[in-house]
């Protein structure tokens, strides 16, 4: 280990939690190789403080054994959180190069029953951590916001939710606020262990098209929109409360969310330049 790696390491050891907050701005390639040479529990024990989504991006960059050792050495939470960013194909084959102990036990953990809301949650939702200026939460919708929608939801670096905060709060924030002074703490949710009659009869559905899923601890699961209330719906033949918002409208809404977040970055752009140019 040379000398930049052994300061980079006592950074790491002696900051955690900044050291996290800086490899979240960096691109994942680039964090993977600040921390390639370094010992893989003390690549987890920062990776820890960092959101699941961010975590699986700099795992995918690392070396398949490095990233092996790093999910190891993670409490089982966080590891958790991580694997469920990844595809099922993708997942299964970094769970086959865990040791065995850990690999079956992420695995059983990983198996909420069929048909239960912490199985039907949207995982890859994104997601913000409190602690970040609007402007940087800005730019992290614009690189890495495909699967952002109105709702966003704000975890802390335990991968426990803490609030939910709207695109246009954040579009429309003239400051350097951190996000979490934007947030709504007050939050419905629904619980990951909820079966299909009590997912449809949760009452919010008329308020909310999408809801997040939490266990019992408060670790943020990912998030149940209308859409696949809808189809719960017709699967089990039930009849689904009915929302404020149409099924054309909500299609519409995803639609937008999902293809046109370029159009309102460069919206959130505009109005940044606006800003310093005062």
């Amino acid at each position: 280990m040379d000398l930049e790696q052994y300061l980079t390491l006592g950074y790491l050891q002696s900051h955690p939690v900044e050291a996290a907050r800086h490899l979240e701005s960096l691109h994942p390639e680039e964090s993977a190789h600040l921390l390639e040479a370094l010992p893989p529990e003390e690549i987890a024990n920062v990776l820890e403080h960092c959101l699941p989504v961010s975590t699986a991006k700099v795992i995918e960059e690392l070396p398949e054994k490095v990233g092996a050792g790093v999910l190891n050495s993670m409490n089982a939470t966080s590891a958790i959180g991580v694997l469920r960013q990844f595809e099922d194909p993708l997942r299964q084959e970094i769970l086959g190069r865990l040791d065995d102990p850990t690999g079956a036990t992420l695995r059983r953990a990983l198996r909420y029953s069929p048909n239960t809301a912490g199985s039907l949650a949207d995982p890859q939702v994104f997601t913000l951590p409190p602690d970040i200026p609007v402007e940087e939460a800005i730019d992290r919708i614009r690189t890495y916001g495909q699967k952002a929608m109105y709702y966003i939801y704000v975890i802390d670096r335990d991968s426990k939710l803490e609030g939910v905060v709207t695109l246009r709060q954040l579009l429309v924030d003239s400051s350097n606020h951190l996000v979490g002074t934007l947030m709504e703490g007050q939050i419905t949710t629904l619980s990951a262990e909820a079966n299909l009659e009590e997912i449809l009869k949760h009452p919010e559905w008329s308020r909310f098209h999408t809801l997040p899923v939490v266990d019992r601890w408060g670790t943020f699961f990912g998030a149940l929109r209308y859409r696949m209330l809808r189809r719960i719906e017709k699967d089990v033949g039930g009849k689904a409360p009915l929302g404020s918002v149409s099924d054309s409208l909500m299609q519409l809404w995803e639609a937008y969310s999902l293809t046109g977040i370029r159009l309102m970055t460069d919206v959130a752009q505009t109005i940044n330049e606006r800003n310093k140019s005062r």
